[in-house]
């Protein structure tokens, strides 16, 4: 089942500073000449890399949105990953409200970088709906020093190789070394 995803709540903090990049950049931590320009280009490669690793990097909250109750009474919330379940709600057959499902007709599955949600008690939902399931979560990393190591690297060098070459529109070092780094946290079908 195709599940969708609209953010509720944007992170408050980006996994690196701008000082951070100014350091790999060796460009003084005073000389605040080209800050807004050094946050444009994260703020773009932060996204740049969550989108292509299908993550969310600093913790935000976000609505997953299902067009029927999931098949085999579980879903799997991709966009990991998912710290806890704020609310799942449905549109029953002919209502017109939402219905709260109570938190103990489910459990999250986190112990992975995808969360698995399993139902306990099934629920109809209205056939004539899309958008009929809805599933409130938060994501992503809690703070700056829990985001793993090799995600922030990987964010640096493709922010340097933006800083140092605009126009390189082709793959450089940087951009093969931040790829060898993203590859285990890209979402992965088989």
């Amino acid at each position: 089942m195709e599940t969708r995803y609209k953010i509720k709540t944007a992170p408050t903090w980006d996994p690196i500073t701008v000082d951070e990049l100014k350091r790999n950049l060796h460009i003084e931590i005073n000389n605040h000449d080209q800050d807004e320009y050094l946050q444009e280009i994260l703020l773009s490669i932060i996204d740049q890399v969550q989108t292509d690793i299908g993550r969310q990097i600093a913790r935000a909250t976000y609505t997953m949105y299902l067009d029927g109750y999931p098949d085999g009474n579980e879903v799997e919330i991709t966009l990991g990953p998912v710290d806890a379940i704020s609310s799942v709600k449905y549109y029953a057959d002919g209502a017109s409200e939402l219905t709260t499902v109570d938190a103990s007709d489910y459990q999250l599955d986190n112990t992975e970088l995808t969360g698995r949600l399993r139902f306990f008690n099934s629920f109809i939902t209205d056939d004539e709906k899309m958008n009929v399931v809805q599933i409130e979560f938060t994501n992503g990393y809690g703070s700056a020093p829990s985001v793993p190591g090799s995600l922030k690297d990987a964010i640096i060098l493709l922010a340097s190789d933006r800083y140092l070459n605009p126009e390189n529109a082709g793959v450089s070092v940087n951009q093969s070394a931040a790829e060898r780094l993203l590859r285990n946290y890209r979402i992965q079908r088989y």
